[in-house]
């Protein structure tokens, strides 16, 4: 059983308590807990759904959202609180994490999360997050074991889609193959998928204009609210004071002022709290919601242009093979030529050797000759003392017959050639190639053809890997596209949600309001004039 059908039903007792009807996932309370007697305390958030209780810390969540993201890639996994900022931590006198008001919209914010994980059609199924919500659990456990603990550091090196044919969420062998390419986030996609290039732009523009806009205006007016409930109380104990010093119907008046602006106070503060809850935690929260769907839409791009790099890798290891095998194929050429230029050679008639047996030949008539004999011993005495023959032998004037007869055989014929270091140019390549081969490489046929050899292994790696990335590329993006459009919807819902309970927010505060100032207003009208 693979991962894609463990994901679809494990069927384990957290799943059967999700998939029953009105189950909600409650964070009941917060309490401060340590490790060991002196260790370090943190607040532990109790879990209940059903009858199933346990407890965890803000770490594991937040852990527990990281596991989620990497097994999923391409589906939206629901924000959690952000930590505070180390300004925050400075600001405060006391501790941060013992600031009560911090700690119930963590509650709220982490309950929110839980819930959205569970109705997700495919991140409630997975068995990781029932794991997080099963008492006697120790989380650490689940993340160093399967499949967390299969998964790569790079999600890249993965298959995260149904249709690519391979093991998802797993280490996968190819893709992890030091000749896959790994793109950079500054990759710009040499054929872009023109819907999820304007979805990217989309989502872009709403991030920015959530985070830098709408977010900060909420709380502006959330803390102004906030102040104005402190100036309504402390003018409420002004009106009330100043009543004191009157009396009859105008003390009473005054009185019932003072009444109306603490009740101002009071629905004031319970309308910043409203807000907080309702309207306020909802936007911060689709603001991190629109940060998160740019990162999965720049996992898409990764993978697009992972795709690419693969497809120029491969395309240039099939020029580099054609390169070599078109060198492999010259040096056959010339090997054979080579070869039939030393069998021409040692066939055929050498004109040095020609003159060689003709002077051999002579050499042997010459010997009958005593007299000839003679000479050719003078002479090669001569030559050896440093003394031209014919010097020798006509130092006293006198030529003899047999020396005249000795020189005009020598000029009827030519002086034979010295033999020569290259007898062809072939040889002399020959030699010059076999030098050079000392130098660059010892066997560079070999080298060759072993450089072909890897190059076919690496085109054949290249081959997998990019039919691998084609598929699953394709089906991420199929999965991506209905995730978005889930996404969207729910947008729209919690939106509307989000509007009628900031107008019902006002409407009460209004009416508590209405109903206080009309009070005042009827005991003001009692004062005599």
């Amino acid at each position: 059983m693979n991962n894609r059908q463990s994901i679809t039903s494990c069927g384990c007792s957290i799943e059967r308590l999700l998939r029953q009807e009105e189950s909600y996932i409650f964070i009941t309370g917060a309490q401060k807990q340590s490790d060991t007697p002196a260790g370090k305390t943190y607040i532990a958030y109790s879990i209940r759904i059903s009858d199933t209780e346990t407890k965890r810390r803000y770490s594991e969540f937040e852990s527990l959202r990281r596991a989620l993201s990497r097994l999923h890639p391409t589906l939206i996994v629901p924000p959690i609180p952000e930590k505070h900022s180390l300004v925050d931590y400075a600001a405060l006198q006391t501790r941060v994490k013992d600031d009560l008001p911090m700690i119930e919209k963590r509650k709220r914010m982490l309950q929110t999360f839980l819930n959205r994980v569970a109705s997700h059609p495919e991140l409630g199924r997975d068995h990781v997050f029932h794991r997080f919500l099963e008492s006697g659990v120790a989380w650490s456990d689940v993340l160093h074991s399967p499949p967390l603990s299969q998964l790569p550091k790079n999600p890249l090196q993965m298959v995260v889609s149904k249709e690519a044919n391979v093991q998802a969420h797993k280490y996968n062998m190819v893709l992890s193959s030091n000749l896959i390419p790994i793109p950079s986030a500054t990759y710009v996609l040499k054929s872009p998928d023109p819907r999820f290039e304007e979805s990217e732009k989309f989502t872009f523009r709403i991030a920015n204009y959530m985070s830098n806009n709408l977010d900060k205006s909420q709380r502006k007016v959330i803390r102004r609210l906030g102040e104005l409930a402190n100036d309504y109380a402390e003018l409420g104990a002004v009106y009330n004071g100043f009543s004191l010093n009157e009396s009859g119907s105008v003390a009473n008046a005054i009185e019932k002022i003072g009444q109306a602006v603490d009740a101002s106070y009071t629905e004031s503060a319970q309308m910043v709290t409203s807000l907080e809850g309702e309207f306020a935690e909802p936007i911060q929260e689709h603001s991190q919601f629109a940060h998160i769907v740019k990162q999965v839409l720049r996992f898409r791009h990764l993978k697009h242009a992972q795709m690419e790099m693969i497809e120029s890798s491969l395309e240039n290891k099939k020029e580099t093979l054609e390169s070599l095998q078109r060198m492999e194929g010259e040096a056959r050429r010339l090997e054979e030529a080579i070869s039939r230029e030393r069998t021409i050679g040692r066939n055929a008639v050498d004109i040095d050797e020609l003159n060689n047996n003709r002077n051999n030949h002579d050499g042997l008539e010459d010997m009958n000759d005593p007299n000839e004999i003679i000479n050719d011993e003078r002479q090669q005495q001569e030559e050896e003392n440093g003394y031209h023959h014919s010097y020798g032998n006509n130092q006293n004037g006198i030529v003899s017959p047999t020396t005249t007869l000795h020189s005009n055989m020598d000029a009827s014929y030519p002086p034979k050639r010295s033999s020569k270091a290259w007898a062809s140019p072939v040889k002399m390549i020959n030699a010059m190639g076999h030098s050079l081969q000392n130098i660059i490489d010892v066997d560079p046929e070999a080298t060759r053809r072993n450089q072909i050899g890897k190059t076919k292994d690496a085109m054949d790696v290249l081959q997998e890997a990019l039919e691998i990335t084609r598929k699953d590329l394709s089906g991420s993006s199929t999965e991506l596209q209905k995730e978005l459009d889930r996404f969207q919807k729910e947008k729209i819902k919690d939106l509307r949600d989000m509007l009628i309970a900031y107008a019902k927010i006002h409407i009460r505060y209004c009416q508590k309001n209405l109903e206080s100032w009309q009070e005042a207003r009827a005991e003001v009208d009692k004062i005599a004039i």
